[in-house]
Formats: structure tokens, C-alpha cells, sequence
């Protein structure tokens, strides 16, 4: 009996020489789920080890980057689960988390007034 492909997901990546086709494979194998949930991930390349991503959401909602960070970090997490070689996930479209301070402790966000809260001020 023939095994299905995502069943023998990792054995199969771990048989592909090029980390970057490893990395290509894997995000086809997740692209239905991803698509299904509002989000879409390309491979830009893969440089020393990094995989470089283009991450879009394709449904509205009201926090964006938030939900584009989080989009992120689970194909991060799923990538660097069956590809342990591969040394980090980058969006190349999203800000650093480390330019908005978002990686050091201190770090507070800001509440931002929701749009009902605005009207009162006209």
C-alpha cells in the first residue's frame, strides 16, 4: 500500500539534498491550510541558512501585522520542526520584531483607541 506524502512528510524532506527545496516542499504541503485560514507565503530564498519569506493575508481584519507576525511564527515553527538545519524564518515584508522593540523585555504596547472611541472627539 502506497503511503500518503504528508504522512511520510518529514522522511521524505529529510531525503531532499537542497534546503531550499526541502523548505519549497514544505510550504506546498502547507499552503492548502494556510490558504483555507486567510494567509499566503512565498519563498523568496534561502540565504546562510535563513529562509526569506513574502507574508499576505488575504481576508480583512483589524490588526494586521499582528496576525501577520503570528502567520510567521507558525510557518517558522512548522518549517524548523521537520527542517532542523534551517536556522530561522525572516518576512522580508513585515517589520523586525527588534526595530519596534518587540524581542526585549521591557517592551509595553500601546493601546490604540478603537475606532467608537474616536467619534466622541468630533
Amino acid at each position: 500500500m502506497e503511503r500518503h506524502a504528508a504522512i511520510d512528510g518529514p522522511r521524505m524532506l529529510a531525503r531532499m539534498a537542497d534546503l531550499k527545496e526541502r523548505v519549497t516542499a514544505k510550504l506546498a504541503e502547507m499552503r492548502p491550510f494556510l490558504e483555507r485560514s486567510g494567509g499566503q507565503v512565498d519563498l523568496v530564498e534561502v540565504e546562510d541558512g535563513i529562509a526569506k519569506l513574502r507574508v499576505a493575508l488575504t481576508r480583512p481584519g483589524p490588526s494586521r501585522l499582528v496576525a501577520s507576525l503570528q502567520l510567521k511564527s507558525g510557518v517558522e515553527r512548522a518549517l524548523r520542526s521537520d527542517i532542523p538545519e534551517l536556522r530561522g524564518v525572516e518576512a522580508v515584508n513585515l517589520p523586525p520584531y527588534s526595530e519596534l522593540g518587540w524581542d526585549q523585555p521591557d517592551f509595553r504596547p500601546t493601546e490604540l483607541p478603537l475606532p467608537s472611541d474616536l467619534d466622541g472627539d468630533r
